[in-house]
């Protein structure tokens, strides 16, 4: 059976989302046989981690409201960005009545429509060190700023035993799933659902800037904790 989002049904049904879209809040539609569509409003994105589309979906379409910033101000307009069984992905832009076919999208959202449909995503787009060191920076903040007000820390050796093993991309989503180690935002349920590309993505999205958490912790860190951080990550000069 061809696609319903094949040539050009595929700008059809892009341009009927998209005129169905809620100014107020995103919507993730789901495609079925004959084209039929459901309309389901999600609050964030993170509602549709974890969740897998019943087997009668064709596609995944995720449609939202946002504002276009350009050189005469701002605009309203509506994105969307559907993946079908398939794998072909479409996104689309809406401003007043004109729509507009993008190229492939990626990312992110691009990772839940894949994830949604049970589909894979590409491998992670780099390597899982840089990840590392963030979430190193990220568990030395987080100790630091639950310690009372005025005092100093953690210790050196505290520092020390926050930094995570050097772990692949796959053995890191594995222990998340396990509850073995703990990713802030990601439900060891979660990891199990995504992939390693899409657990790489999702995960870098929700860790801290890695230079305002260093430059955080030079004014709560002793200066041995703060030397043997910068030198750990490769940042001392």
């Amino acid at each position: 059976m061809q696609s319903p989002t094949h040539g050009v049904d595929a700008e059809f049904l892009v341009r009927r989302l998209l005129h169905l879209l809620d100014p107020c809040r995103p919507c993730l539609y789901s495609v079925s046989r004959r084209r039929r569509l459901a309309r389901h409003p999600i609050d964030s994105l993170d509602d549709l981690v974890g969740w897998t589309a019943p087997s009668c979906w064709t596609a995944a379409a995720l449609v939202a409201p946002a504002t276009a910033v350009g050189p005469d101000g701002t605009n309203d307009i509506g994105l969307l960005h559907l993946v079908t069984r398939g794998g072909l992905s479409i996104s689309g832009r809406r401003h007043e009545e004109r729509v507009d076919l993008l190229s492939d999208g990626t990312g992110p959202i691009d990772d839940l429509c894949r994830r949604i449909v049970g589909l894979d995503t590409p491998p992670p787009d780099g390597p899982v060190r840089g990840f590392l060191d963030t979430l190193w920076l990220d568990r030395v903040l987080g100790m630091a700023l639950d310690r009372p007000l005025g005092s100093r820390g953690p210790t050196l050796r505290q520092v020390l035993a926050l930094r995570p093993d050097g772990l692949d991309w796959s053995d890191l989503r594995r222990r998340c799933a396990t509850g073995s180690l703990v990713i802030p935002g990601i439900r060891p349920t979660d990891a199990g659902w995504f992939d390693d590309g899409s657990f790489a993505r999702w995960a870098a999205r929700l860790m801290p800037d890695p230079s305002e958490a260093l430059a955080d912790l030079a004014q709560l860190l002793e200066e041995p904790s703060l030397v043997a951080l910068t030198r750990g990550l490769g940042w001392a000069s």
